[in-house]
């Protein structure tokens, strides 16, 4: 698993990763990568004077495969732990549908230091909808479009025999072609924790076309909140 992160991490530096998870069905052949880098501490941390941060990478990826499917991947590494999942999502809706509602379901594995290997189960709900100008022009000097989504998961821990879930709400706004500004809510809960709370505003620039750079600040309430930064890169092609 570790050869596999590596290689799938590499390449997504190469590719300038890439875009965002929602309902919307990706065309056949359409590919969309997304990278990020995550550094994060804890407010005690923070009030000791300690600037060390804890960071995780992640990659995700969509390709579209036709009949509304979509090949999913998503990877994650942090200090302690891998994770590889990999999912089919199924759009329910219609392409010119207002709302957009999917179903996915993947399989993968989890390895935390110091413990054996598990194998997971995800079951995943989404929901979205785009919206024009017209429908944002309340919005002091306008947008140039926008969406909302929200997505629901539950991962299956099928070697220990434990779930966790996590809902996250996103809205994007778009000020132009180059600028985008977005923010997510989110609620997890881990086995044998409470539920945790994030907040996450960011803002999205292209630099070119197809790629995206996203910088953003990430906040969870916990009971030990954490702050951090990501840095992010999103392609499309």
């Amino acid at each position: 698993m570790h050869r596999l992160f590596a290689a799938l991490l590499a390449l997504a530096g190469l590719l300038a990763p890439s875009v965002q998870a929602g309902p919307w069905a990706r065309a056949p052949g359409e590919v969309f990568l997304s990278y990020s880098h995550n550094l994060a501490t804890t407010a005690d941390a923070l009030a000791a004077g300690d600037m060390r941060m804890e960071a995780f990478s992640s990659l995700y990826g969509e390709v579209g495969l036709g009949r509304r499917l979509t090949l999913g991947l998503d990877l994650g590494r942090g200090t302690y732990t891998d994770e590889a999942l990999i999912f089919l999502r199924r759009t329910l809706t219609r392409p010119d549908a207002t709302w957009q509602v999917a179903l996915d379901f993947g399989l993968g594995q989890r390895r935390v230091a110091g413990l054996d290997d598990s194998r997971l189960a995800r079951a995943g709900l989404s929901v979205g909808r785009g919206f024009g100008a017209e429908a944002l022009d309340w919005i002091p000097g306008g947008m140039a479009g926008g969406w909302i989504g929200l997505e629901a998961v539950a991962i299956r821990d099928l070697t220990r025999d434990t779930q966790r879930w996590k809902v996250e709400a996103t809205l994007g706004l778009r000020r132009s072609d180059r600028l985008s500004v977005m923010l997510q809510l989110m609620a997890e809960d881990w086995p044998g924790n409470d539920i945790s709370y994030g907040i996450n505003p960011s803002v999205v620039f292209r630099i070119r076309e197809g790629t995206s750079l996203e910088l953003g600040a990430r906040t969870s309430f916990e009971e030990n909140p954490r702050f951090g930064l990501e840095l992010g890169l999103w392609h499309q092609f």
